[in-house]
């Protein structure tokens, strides 16, 4: 007597006790319409609550989007490279001269303005971000000191 149904072809694995192969379905079972020999097998798309667990999809160009390193509460705040403290001194006059700019045309107007930029000008805009920095330093080794020894809160 045979069954009948879908003919199904039995395989060596098929036998109790015996796995498939890495990336086929059990036998008995028909693989996922959306599956066309892709390995590893995948019967159906992942569970929304593991959504966040999976790593970002490429997109268009291949790129991945990294996730930003969260910081601890509470630190010093990172100091402004030596082209953000000239653009935040230029800025207000670029706009005032070109008022019909978008926001990125001004900072393209911007990194114009620094590239062609005097070197002794220059100068003084990366000697105030260096200083910035090195107080930052400071402040940041003072204040992971003050963590590690137990003085995470406002004492008040």
């Amino acid at each position: 007597f045979v069954f009948p149904g879908p003919a199904i072809p039995r395989a060596m694995w098929a036998f109790p006790g015996q796995q498939p192969p890495h990336g086929m379905p059990p036998y008995g079972m028909q693989p996922h319409p959306a599956y066309h020999g892709q390995f590893p097998y995948h019967p159906m798309p992942p569970h929304p609550a593991m959504a966040p667990q999976m790593p970002p999809d490429a997109g268009a160009g291949g790129k991945t989007r990294r996730r930003k390193k969260k910081q601890p509460a509470g630190g010093p705040k990172k100091p402004a490279t030596s082209f953000v403290l000239f653009s935040n001194t230029v800025r207000e006059e670029v706009k005032a001269a070109n008022p019909g700019l978008s926001f990125t045309d001004i900072g393209r107007k911007l990194g114009e303005m620094w590239r062609e930029m005097d070197p002794n000008v220059r100068k003084d805009y990366e000697k105030r971000a260096t200083d910035a920095k090195d107080r930052y330093m400071e402040e940041k080794k003072a204040w992971l000191a003050q963590r590690a020894a137990g003085g995470m809160y406002h004492e008040g």
